[in-house]
């Protein structure tokens, strides 16, 4: 439907015939019925009544922005008298303006005869403002359409849902930097572990060693006794290489993200007996450090939560790197993750991994099914942090 714009009209002596108030139904005493009320009856309700009984101010209005009636609430919020208004130029009125204001949804409610609800910021007013259009179904004495509007402000709510955004983002900011904080505790303790404990248990190992050649051989118990102390040594060096590894994967570092994932995909089959397999194309992908660790560090417990729950035999892990984004799967063939476990508030891993992802402005898409497994698939941008916007990501 096309139309063109209506400048305000300034007294309401100067209307066109458009701008007549709509008729109302008549009102009939409800009281006076002797039929039930509420039971289909003509409860004697008529168009003011609905308009005074709401709290914010509403109107009827035509589809040339023409105020048709107004309920009592524009007294408090406008400072005018509702009879005042009648006939005036809504945008006028309300926005101070000589053109439709930019956000009103009576030209959409118009066009498409559905109700049509926005939410805008009012320069004139410096406040946030709910916009509803709502058609009636009824016309004007010259066939022009008759609209219920509504309009309130919501800026108070709009500042609350601000603050909570800012928090959240707050708190994210500090969890990342909580996170930060422990990654470095984990590399100082890994090399701390790896350089002192590892070189002295070596060292021990050597001396062991130095120990038992000059052992006479007819001293077998000593003999056995030193090859168990070495045994002992030995294994202990192990466990040191492990805990210092898992702490912080020196391929990680030194190799780069797919080397590193390749090795924790063949450390988690060793471990657990479920036939694993890596995937990366192009091989040899390097990531800067701070996001080679998030990428880690959810494939990680992706793969902790297969051993914790799904009772899989085979895992598959692939790694891709592609025009500005880099994406990791990880799926297996156990029970299937479900929909309320998903959602569950309590799944802090889960929960962990969507706020890694969400830190860099990725996401991470979990998904199962009953008896088919489980799929958990990440992307991550390789825009810089500083361009990314982390809040409008999805997760789980």
């Amino acid at each position: 439907m096309k139309r063109t714009t209506k400048q305000p009209i300034q007294e309401s002596e100067n209307l066109s015939p458009k701008a007549t108030k709509a008729e109302a139904p008549p009102c009939e005493d409800a009281a006076g019925k002797d039929e039930p009320q509420g039971t289909g009856a003509d409860l004697g309700l008529c168009v003011s009544d609905i308009l005074e009984a709401l709290p914010f101010y509403a109107m009827l209005v035509d589809e040339q922005h023409h105020i048709l009636e107004a309920n009592s609430a524009v007294r408090g919020q406008l400072g005018l008298d509702p009879e005042a208004i009648v006939g005036k130029y809504c945008p006028t009125v309300v926005h101070g303006l000589d053109q439709p204001w930019h956000a009103c949804p009576l030209e959409e409610a118009a066009e498409t005869g559905q109700a049509v609800e926005r939410e805008a910021f009012d320069q004139e007013s410096g406040r946030w403002v709910s916009s509803g259009i709502y058609p009636t179904g009824r016309l004007t004495q010259d066939g022009s359409g008759i609209y219920f509007h509504t309009i309130s402000d919501i800026t108070d709510r709009q500042q609350a849902e601000e603050q909570l955004k800012a928090s959240r983002e707050q708190l994210r900011e500090l969890s990342r930097y909580l996170e930060s904080v422990r990654e470095e505790e984990r590399t100082k303790m890994a090399r701390d572990i790896h350089d002192e404990l590892g070189q002295t248990l070596t060292a021990l190992k050597i001396d062991l060693s130095w120990l038992t050649r000059r052992l006479p051989h007819e001293q077998e118990l000593l003999l056995k006794k030193t090859e168990s102390m070495y045994e002992l040594v030995d294994g202990a060096i192990q466990t040191v290489k492990r805990i210092s590894t898992e702490l912080r994967p020196g391929a990680l570092d030194d190799l780069g993200l797919a080397d590193a994932i390749e090795w924790q995909t063949q450390e988690f089959g060793k471990r657990t007996d479920i036939k694993s397999k890596f995937s990366a194309s192009p091989e040899g992908i390097v990531l800067d450090r701070d996001r080679s660790t998030a990428v880690f560090r959810i494939c990680q417990e992706a793969l902790t939560n297969i051993v914790r729950h799904a009772k899989a035999t085979r895992v598959s892990v692939s790694l891709r790197k592609g025009p500005g984004r880099v994406s990791l799967r990880i799926s297996d063939n156990g029970k299937g993750i479900e929909e309320s476990q998903i959602l569950d508030p309590r799944a802090f891993g889960l929960i962990g991994m969507c706020e890694r992802a969400r830190f860099w402005g990725g996401e991470v898409k979990i998904s199962g099914a009953p008896g088919k497994g489980t799929l958990v698939a990440l992307s991550i941008p390789l825009a810089r942090r500083e361009d990314l916007n982390a809040e409008n990501t999805d997760c789980r």
